[in-house]
């Protein structure tokens, strides 16, 4: 099953009920950066299925924001996908975050696990 959910960097920046966001920056335009799972980023849920994804369309609406996009990827799946993405299918880095940036917020025992 295909999914189609916000994921990697912009999901770390999207507010997410009764959690802290990982990153202060705002929050760009959903599938004008390049991190849309399943249309522009790879898709892990023939892994994950529907697991660690979050109902956003309620910050989305007091923000102002219209897209037909409603899911994110929770930020334990965030960092996952930005782990496969970057290391395991282009075999580099990931740009611009460590895990000490964000460690306060993700847990990363449920990323590894």
């Amino acid at each position: 099953m295909s999914g189609i959910y916000i994921t990697g960097l912009a999901a770390l920046c999207i507010p997410q009920p009764g959690r802290t966001k990982p990153f202060g920056h705002s929050v760009p335009e959903p599938d004008s950066n390049g991190t849309v799972a399943g249309r522009n980023y790879p898709d892990p849920s023939w892994f994950f299925g529907q697991r660690e994804l979050v109902d956003v369309s309620g910050y989305f609406s007091l923000a102002g924001i219209k897209t037909d996009l409603i899911l994110c990827a929770s930020y334990e799946r965030a960092v996952f996908d930005l782990l496969y993405h970057h290391i395991d299918q282009n075999n580099r880095v990931i740009p611009n975050v460590q895990p000490s940036d964000i460690n306060d917020v993700v847990d990363f025992e449920r990323i590894v696990a």
